[in-house]
């Protein structure tokens, strides 16, 4: 899980570009990659044309894209098109490209800003998972975060305590808790238990297997559900075990630009006008841009001019709290070198 990341087998953004995603976040990225239009190629299984009894074998085909989707559940992208290349043996017509990881995929498109800019940080991609339990006297919630995003993975609910209720112990509720964790310590490469009080301790106390002993690390939080998730990420918690996590570095920026905008700083600003203008200036050092605008056209000359003058450029992911945040705010924020009219 930890240590593999998206590889560029060939690079070549006028002709055929090859890439091998490694793991469910890189399918993620791929998927923003890939857009209408699109000449994708790889390996797949197609009914042989001369075929009566809907014989099929392994083929190489290139699809004309149309629609790409993301099966969560089954880690896959499935990439729909027209065929525009392929054996002479095979029906052509329409197809369907089941994309998992380790599967070789070339790509011929046109390359625009934003498509280099999304390919370059899925190269950086880690793929490190991290499992967050948040949990107290009467709840415990599960989510698993990855490089790019955070995903529900369920809750477990204390009964009722004392016996006039028929209620289960608190012993009884920790082991559900210790339960889950066993089942899914698999997926990922560490674990954060965190939340109000001394249930986090009193959990951890119990465990009996070293092996997740070993993967947890324990953290503060005040309250459990998907704010007490938030909390763990926006006060570091992610980050001290994920190092270089882009969930990581995309909240502390966004909250480092709200702490500014609490302060009525005239070192950050915000909004497609006033950002457009500071980068034009050349005061802008770092230009937030949220993952739904990036191909919007005028975002798209604004990041093309921002780096010309040499200038960052971080993509903000709407999988995670803090994307919403600046997706919110406009979807476009700047930290200025120096303040400007």
């Amino acid at each position: 899980m930890c240590g593999v990341c998206m590889k560029l087998l060939k690079k070549d953004f006028k002709h055929e570009t090859k890439i091998k995603p490694e793991n469910a976040d890189d399918l993620w990225n791929l998927k923003s990659i890939l857009v209408e239009g699109d000449i994708v190629g790889a390996r797949t299984v197609r009914t042989l044309q001369a075929s009566d009894k809907g014989e099929k074998k392994p083929v190489y085909l290139k699809l004309r894209v149309e629609k790409v989707s993301f099966d969560e559940e089954g880690a896959r992208l499935r990439v729909h098109g027209k065929i525009v290349s392929g054996p002479d043996d095979v029906q052509f017509g329409y197809h369907s490209l089941l994309v998992e990881a380790n599967t070789i995929v070339s790509v011929e498109k046109e390359w625009r800003m934003a498509d280099v800019l999304l390919l370059n940080d899925s190269l950086k991609c880690r793929g490190s998972m991290v499992l967050i339990c948040v949990v107290d006297d009467r709840r415990a919630d599960f989510a698993l975060a990855t490089d790019v995003k955070i995903i529900n993975k369920g809750s477990v609910s204390a009964k009722s305590a004392g016996k006039l209720y028929g209620g289960e112990s608190p012993s009884a509720y920790y082991d559900e808790v210790i339960s889950y964790l066993l089942e899914n310590m698999g997926l990922c490469d560490k674990i954060i238990v965190a939340g109000p009080g001394f249930t986090k301790d009193n959990v951890f106390a119990r465990i009996k297997d070293a092996g997740l002993k070993a993967k947890i690390v324990l953290d503060v939080s005040s309250v459990t559900g998907k704010t007490g998730i938030n909390e763990v990420v926006k006060r570091g918690g992610l980050e001290r075990v994920m190092k270089e996590s882009r969930i990581s570095s995309e909240t502390e920026k966004v909250e480092l630009f709200l702490s500014q905008i609490a302060k009525d700083s005239r070192l950050v600003t915000y909004g497609r006008g006033q950002v457009h203008d500071a980068v034009g200036c050349g005061a802008v050092s770092l230009v937030l841009v949220s993952d739904k605008l990036v191909r919007d056209a005028d975002i798209e000359r604004m990041i093309g001019e921002q780096k010309r003058q040499k200038g960052e450029v971080m993509i903000v992911n709407t999988t995670h709290e803090a994307g919403e945040k600046l997706y919110a705010l406009g979807g476009v924020a700047a930290f200025l070198r120096f303040k400007v009219p």
